[in-house]
């Protein structure tokens, strides 16, 4: 009888453990679908928040020379506002050239590329062949245009405009707020120590992602600074757009610098006749690229900034899914404020640590390690 009863609350806790798995599932899955649906109102807020989190130690460094929050803010976003019209300014004069020349440039990448590939010539060539005889059946056919580049941006503009001013005014009032937000955690928690932990993880959050954001900025426009030049002195045109085409997309993870790779070396084939010397701009945008990734961001930003590489492709992946490019920007500084909360919430200090780098293991997983693997690659030995 007790053994009857002992299978069935074993069988009953099995269920429940599925069930609680089926909802949790079915919970986030809503989640982002609502975050999905919902871009246009959870990428301002979240925008806002960043930059308010990121700022928010130049308000108090304002602070401290007599500057109220709320002119600290206004001094902000000025700031800003001067930075976006001058890059704006600029890539649009370096875009200028490049869309009145996008005709020639396409002729002129389909003809590289299809001297570089020859197989592409006689599938282009069958394809004409094709069209030639549909036309002489007298059949009719209906072309269905895709969207210009031009008329998608000009569609687009007006709500990345509507986005731009929304995340702005936000920062604006969050940064004006002075620290409101800290003494409203303060209040609503109900224990001394819950207080304390709160407001660790909220500094916490506030120095790591102001620490991260600034110093990637500064090694963005380094880097952008020194490809540019390089460009130049290699005789690539219009070397500007490439230097403010690398420090943009170097805030994107792995596929920024893939992708301004990539059209490095398809504007070097369309420039250069010789194949060598038409692949050197891409091989020098990779290696100062490989040289800032491997060496100067890690030794800058620290390794207690330093996230688990497998998990930071996912983050990116999964926001880019669900907000397009702002969640590709918006990747790691979620990914950021996760770790930290992570790190400073009872229960979640083992998501924490999945999130973050590699670490020295203690002396007893490191022996367990040793052992497991001994034991799974000795039969591999002995029938060797």
């Amino acid at each position: 009888m007790k053994e009857d009863m002992a299978s069935l609350t074993g069988s009953a806790d099995k269920r429940d453990v599925v069930r609680n798995w089926a909802i949790t599932g079915i919970f986030w899955i809503l989640v982002l679908g609502a975050l999905s649906l919902a871009q246009g109102v959870f990428v301002p807020i979240i925008s806002a928040f960043v930059l308010a989190l990121t700022f928010s130690p130049v308000r108090r460094a304002l602070g401290r020379i007599g500057i109220p929050p709320g002119a600290a803010a206004g001094i902000i976003m000025i700031s800003l506002l001067v930075v976006f019209s001058v890059l704006f300014y600029f890539i649009s004069e370096a875009l200028q050239q490049y869309l009145s020349d996008a005709p020639t440039f396409a002729a002129e990448v389909r003809r590289e590329l299809s001297g570089l590939f020859g197989t592409i010539e006689p599938v282009l060539k069958a394809g004409d062949q094709i069209d030639a005889l549909t036309k002489q059946g007298g059949q009719q056919t209906v072309a269905i245009r895709e969207p210009g580049f031009v008329s998608v941006m000009t569609q687009a503009t007006p709500a990345v405009v509507s986005q731009l001013i929304v995340t702005l005014t936000l920062s604006f009032f969050l940064i004006a707020s002075g620290d409101m937000f800290y003494e409203k955690l303060v209040q609503v928690m109900p224990k001394l120590k819950d207080k304390r932990r709160a407001l660790a993880a909220a500094r916490t959050i506030e120095n790591q992602l102001s620490t991260y954001l600034f110093t990637i900025t500064a090694i963005n426009a380094a880097l952008g600074v020194i490809i540019g030049l390089v460009m130049w002195a290699i005789g690539m045109p219009n070397p500007l757009l490439f230097g403010l085409g690398a420090f943009l997309l170097n805030y994107i993870p792995y596929i920024g610098s893939i992708g301004g790779i990539a059209v490095t070396l398809v504007t070097g084939l369309v420039t250069y006749d010789n194949t060598v010397h038409a692949m050197l701009p891409a091989l020098f945008y990779w290696l100062i690229n490989t040289i800032e990734g491997q060496f100067l961001t890690p030794v800058l930003v620290g390794r207690r900034l330093k996230l688990n590489a497998v998990v930071v492709f996912i983050s990116f992946a999964l926001w880019a899914w669900v907000w397009s490019f702002m969640g590709m920007l918006l990747s790691t500084p979620i990914l950021l404020m996760a770790k930290v909360v992570s790190d400073n919430v009872n229960g979640l200090e083992s998501f924490g640590k999945f999130l973050g780098d590699r670490d020295d293991l203690s002396g007893s997983d490191s022996r367990l390690m040793k052992f497991v693997f001994r034991q799974k690659d000795r039969p591999v030995a002995e029938d060797a």
